[in-house]
């Protein structure tokens, strides 16, 4: 362990978090606000800065010894992100060349992010300043949670196919018999 704990004090320079996004999914557990008016991921016209439109999947390139979101890109501002992520996000510390080193997937490292220990492994808050700066960045860095629950980096799931994977999951959870799968293959050839 002390190994580990050395290498990631030396190594990481970066973390990139993951976290699947669907504005439409219901309930929606990430809300964004710019400090004066909140929910405005209800209005039609916002698309979360850090959202990759291929993968549905929110990024954040966080320099781990600045405390900037490298890929920020909101000229509005402020915009803070609060998210229950429902033990869906992927965490990956990064070297200096932005190479995967060590993962988390599942629970939020809230020794390295806010609101730190207050979130209990579910919640996260990114409040970004208009520099991309995260308020309450901490100096300290604190890698115990990739130490403990850490493993060798994994290619991020894509959440483009989610939907599809939902309604698969269905289609198997009704045990339907050949003759039934016949008649649906039917149908969605007519579609």
């Amino acid at each position: 362990m002390q190994n580990l704990k050395d290498t990631l004090q030396q190594s990481a320079q970066y973390l990139c978090v993951s976290i699947p996004y669907d504005k439409d999914d219901r309930p929606n557990l990430i809300s964004f606000d710019d400090g004066l008016m909140t929910e405005l991921e209800c209005d039609d016209d916002f698309t979360p800065p850090t959202l990759n439109p291929e993968t549905q999947l929110l990024e954040y390139l966080i320099n781990l010894k600045t405390g900037k979101v490298e890929n920020w890109n909101y000229e509005e501002g402020y915009l803070r992100m609060w998210a229950k992520v429902r033990d869906s996000g992927t965490y990956t510390l990064l070297d200096a060349d932005k190479k995967p080193i060590w993962q988390i997937c599942g629970y939020v490292p809230n020794h390295l992010l806010p609101p730190y220990e207050k979130g209990f492994g579910d919640y996260i808050e990114l409040a970004v300043k208009s520099d991309g700066t995260i308020n309450d960045w901490r100096e300290t860095l604190d890698f115990s949670d990739f130490i403990t629950d850490g493993k060798s980096p994994e290619p991020v799931k894509t959440y483009k196919w989610h939907r599809v994977e939902e309604l698969v999951h269905d289609i198997m959870s009704k045990k339907l018999s050949e003759e039934e799968m016949e008649r649906l293959r039917d149908e969605l050839r007519r579609m």
